[in-house]
């Protein structure tokens, strides 16, 4: 069987899903207009999301495990997709909604970009 389709297709799912949570973060400067000169500190805690979705959920403890799977879904990028080609005989259930909520967490971050833009006042220039 090849597999090759597979892991493009889930590689695919964590890059949507990186940039959806980048793009959330960075939605979140249209309410807040006194942190738009230091917005490269969004862009830093979007780069430690992203060290801490190449480890394992399994090695945080309880809270964070929930934390990181279901309020910032980091674990989606890349542990429950990989589960899906590295152990396909015991496959837990999130590696196989992986795309489902990839995709409801794509929504969500355009729907908060959308909205975010509508207050955006441009210098005109």
């Amino acid at each position: 069987m090849d597999s090759m389709p597979l892991r493009e297709a889930l590689t695919m799912l964590g890059i949507q899903l990186f940039w959806a949570l980048v793009m959330l973060l960075v939605s979140d400067l249209f309410w807040h207009r006194s942190m738009r000169v230091q917005s490269g500190y969004v862009m830093v805690m979007a780069s430690k999301f992203k060290d801490y979705a190449k480890y394992p959920a399994t090695i945080f403890n309880r809270v964070f495990r929930f934390i990181f799977t279901f309020i910032i879904p980091i674990t989606f990028i890349a542990y429950y997709p990989s589960l899906v080609i590295l152990r396909p005989d015991a496959v837990p259930l999130l590696s196989w909604l992986s795309p489902l909520i990839g995709c409801m967490f794509f929504y969500i971050s355009y729907l908060v970009w959308m909205r975010g833009a509508t207050r955006y006042n441009g210098t005109g220039s």
